[in-house]
C-alpha cells in the first residue's frame, strides 16, 4: 500500500513517522520518498492501523492506490446504509417538523380557537406529522444518496 502523509518537513519527520510505523508492525518494510510526502509499504498490519500510527505522530495521511490516485473510500453497500439512515432520519424530523407545524395551526388559527370548532384542526395536527413525515423518507434518502456519493467519490 502506499500512504500519502502530510505535514513532513525534513528528515525529522520522516524519521519519526517511520518510528511510528516500525512500532506497529517491527517487520514492516518501507520505502519512502519525503519530497512527495509518500511511504510504500508491505506490511501484515492493516492499514487502518498504520494509518492511526502516522497520525499518532501528529501528521495527515491517507491511503492510494498503486497509480498514486486517492483510494476510493465507501462502498455501494454504505451508500445504501446512509440512503437508509437519512430516509429515517428525515421521517422523524418530519414527523417532528408536521406535528409543530399543525400544533401552530390549532392555536393561531382563528378558525381553530373560536368556541364550538368541530376539532378538525385537533386532526389536523395528525395529518400534518404524518405527510411531512412521508415527505421526509425521500428527501432524507435523496440526501443520503448524495452524501454518499460525495464521500466515495470525493
Amino acid at each position: 500500500m502506499i500512504l500519502a502523509v502530510t505535514g513532513v518537513q525534513g528528515p525529522p519527520d520522516g524519521a519519526a513517522i517511520e518510528a511510528a510505523l516500525r512500532r506497529r508492525d517491527p517487520t514492516i518494510r518501507m520505502w519512502t520518498d519525503w519530497p512527495r510526502g509518500r511511504v510504500a509499504i508491505q506490511s501484515a498490519a492493516s492499514a487502518k492501523t498504520l494509518c492511526a500510527a502516522v497520525q499518532g505522530a501528529g501528521y495527515g495521511v491517507m491511503v492510494q492506490r498503486a497509480d498514486g490516485r486517492p483510494a476510493e473510500r465507501g462502498s455501494v453497500g454504505g451508500i445504501f446504509g446512509r440512503m437508509l439512515l437519512y430516509a429515517v432520519l428525515g421521517a422523524v424530523l418530519g414527523v417532528v417538523a408536521g406535528i409543530v407545524l399543525g400544533l401552530g395551526n390549532s392555536m393561531l388559527n382563528p378558525d381553530c380557537t373560536r368556541p364550538g370548532s368541530s376539532g378538525n384542526c385537533a386532526i389536523g395536527v395528525g395529518v400534518f406529522g404524518f405527510l411531512f413525515g412521508a415527505a421526509g423518507v425521500p428527501i432524507g434518502a435523496l440526501a443520503g444518496l448524495i452524501h454518499g456519493l460525495i464521500r466515495r467519490h470525493g
